[in-house]
């Protein structure tokens, strides 16, 4: 797990708060359990009933599976939906994950260089 990442967004509240105000659950909740993953190195075993509960809905979708907005953005496909310009994958891997976050531009590493060589 990322430590990094969860220490971004223990510092950067509102990542977590539109989380779980989308989920229909407590930030302040899901602020004790990042605090708890970040004091025991991001081991998830730690984490019983309704801890995971708020992990599954609101911390890991800040963290796996994350879309990657691709080189130019989001593009409309040909039934007329927007869809990642990614061609790796259309997830950020988590070596770009944190740059991700603090730079709020969601590429993968494919993407990002794909960019700077636009």
């Amino acid at each position: 797990m990322n430590l990094e990442v969860l220490d971004f967004l223990l510092n950067n509240e509102s990542y977590i708060e539109d989380m779980a105000s989308s989920s229909g659950l407590d930030s302040n909740a899901s602020f004790g359990i990042l605090k708890l993953l970040i004091a025991n190195k991001g081991d998830i075993s730690v984490l019983k009933g309704k801890q995971v509960y708020h992990y599954d809905n609101v911390i890991k979708p800040l963290l796996q599976n994350v879309q990657c907005e691709g080189p130019i953005g989001a593009i409309e496909d040909e039934e007329g939906n927007w869809v990642s310009s990614c061609v790796n994958g259309g997830i950020v891997d988590d070596e770009s994950l944190y740059q991700s976050y603090l730079e709020d531009d969601f590429k993968c590493q494919i993407c990002r260089y794909d960019t700077e060589k636009m």
